[in-house]
């Protein structure tokens, strides 16, 4: 019986000592989840348990990096595809405070497709975007207006954008994409689904405004979520990442209400440790429910808990850090 647990106690330490205090605010608020609602048999071990707790500040610190962004200015240099310096997110925030709203919107976008790589990082689409230092650059009004004219230029510069004499490649939750012209599941067919997904509505604020009428930011998330399945390989992990980029770039009143487990790997393998125990093989359906009580008990955001339990499954009893 719930009431017949005693509230666990651990002295431990933050990764960083100026976030000792919502290290030890965590740690004892997943103690009351686990007095009131259920054992936590991943974290029964002290490392276990200092490891999940840094994992869970260290997701709130990347969201706290958008907060930072939005609060600074954006050097011209990282607006310029041309630039050695480009930044598509900085890029995305600059044209929205410009009043480019489908400029923004087509740079997170770009930003969740080609992801930033570990070595490379954003030389895919600097150098897709930016059309190899040429001009016009593939912005919103090009690609939308041109589609078909992309895949041949796509094409045509297979070998340059492909070249080995620098770095190149997607990052981390698209390493498995295709740089391809050709390829059913390739860079030019995952633009055209996207440009043919929004031009139905004409322009970005038409198809979100079409969701207007849900009232919950949460309910429009959910709504979202579901329709991007039109978009050529954008699976579970890119559709949250588009959402909760332009979320958290405030584009938008959403948010997720419960984490998206739904043919998850780390993330679904995360909750299972957490929640089973070792050799879990608990569907997500069945995860949820308590996933959405801690959410609440410990004041973490579904976000963070997706995040944080996806990086710490990878090293339990030892903490890594994972970069933004």
């Amino acid at each position: 019986m719930a009431q017949e647990r005693q509230l666990v106690t651990v002295k431990g330490e933050a990764h960083r000592p100026s976030y000792q205090h919502r290290f030890d605010e965590l740690t004892r608020k997943i103690g009351q989840f686990e007095l009131n609602v259920a054992p936590l048999p991943g974290i029964v071990g002290d490392e276990e348990r200092s490891v999940l707790v840094n994992q869970l500040i260290d997701s709130e610190r990347r969201n706290a990096h958008f907060e930072r962004m939005l609060n600074r200015d954006v050097p011209a240099e990282m607006v310029d595809p041309h630039n050695s310096q480009f930044d598509p997110l900085k890029a995305a925030i600059h044209h929205w405070r410009s009043g480019a709203e489908d400029e923004a919107y087509w740079l997170v976008f770009q930003f969740v497709h080609f992801g930033k790589h570990p070595i490379a990082g954003w030389r895919y689409v600097r150098e897709v975007y930016g059309r190899l230092n040429s001009d016009p650059i593939w912005s919103w009004d090009e690609i939308s207006s041109n589609t078909p004219e992309f895949r041949l230029w796509l094409g045509e510069n297979q070998s340059e954008l492909l070249r080995k004499d620098q770095r190149r490649g997607f990052g981390n939750h698209r390493k498995y994409s295709s740089l391809s012209h050709e390829s059913e599941r390739g860079t030019a067919a995952v633009f055209e689904s996207y440009v043919e997904w929004v031009m139905k509505y004409g322009s970005h604020a038409s198809l979100f405004a079409a969701y207007s009428h849900l009232v919950s930011p949460s309910e429009k998330f959910e709504a979202l979520y579901n329709a991007l399945d039109v978009v050529v390989d954008f699976g579970r992990i890119a559709k949250f990442d588009y959402l909760m980029t332009i979320s958290r770039l405030k584009f938008l009143e959403i948010e997720p209400g419960h984490t998206y487990l739904q043919k998850a790997t780390g993330p679904l393998r995360g909750a299972r440790l957490l929640l089973d125990g070792s050799g879990s093989t608990a569907r997500a359906q069945d995860l949820r429910p308590d996933l959405e009580r801690f959410s609440t008990i410990v004041g973490v955001t579904p976000d963070v808990i997706e995040d944080a339990i996806c990086n710490w499954q990878k090293s339990p009893a030892r903490f890594r850090q994972f970069v933004l």
